[in-house]
This record gives C-alpha cells, structure tokens and sequence, in this order.
C-alpha cells in the first residue's frame, strides 16, 4: 500500500482529523505501507513521522529514496499482524 498525496483543509488541522483519517486508512488496509513525501514539506514530513510513530509504536524505516519511482523522504512499516476493526 501507498500514500502518495494526502491533503487536509487548514480550516481542520490541528484537530486530530488527519492522524483518525490515516489511522483509519492503516486499519482497513492492512500490509506493507510506504507513505512519500516531498522533500520541501517539513510540515507533512513531521506529521507523518508523528502520525505512523504512534501507530508503530516506533516500529517503521524512515530514509530518502532516489530512484526511478521516488525522490524524496519515505516513511516504511508493515502493519500484516493488526487486527481489522
């Protein structure tokens, strides 16, 4: 699975609506996630490392990707093992 784009209205953020979102995703979508982001955005870079830390526990891989597919910051984890809910 893949995020790629993931947006919020400024109106809503800071409300906890993107991490329910994005857990949400994670939970009815279990396996192995890759979650990009581009490498001038420090703001989603810090939400995701906060939003998939959490959902880890701290268990994910966190590097830069230059290849074909991806230039930039790429967050990794499986979450297989999760119970649906």
């Amino acid at each position: 699975m893949s995020i790629a784009e993931f947006f919020i209205l400024k109106k809503y953020r800071s409300q906890g609506i993107g991490e329910q979102v994005a857990t949400q995703i994670f939970d009815h979508f279990p396996g192995s996630w890759e979650v990009r982001q581009t490498a001038f955005n420090l703001g989603a870079q810090a939400f995701w490392s906060k939003v998939i830390s959490q959902y880890t526990n701290g268990v994910f891989y966190e590097g830069f990707l230059n290849d074909d597919r991806w230039h930039g910051p790429i967050k990794t984890f499986d979450n297989s093992d999760q119970l649906l809910t």
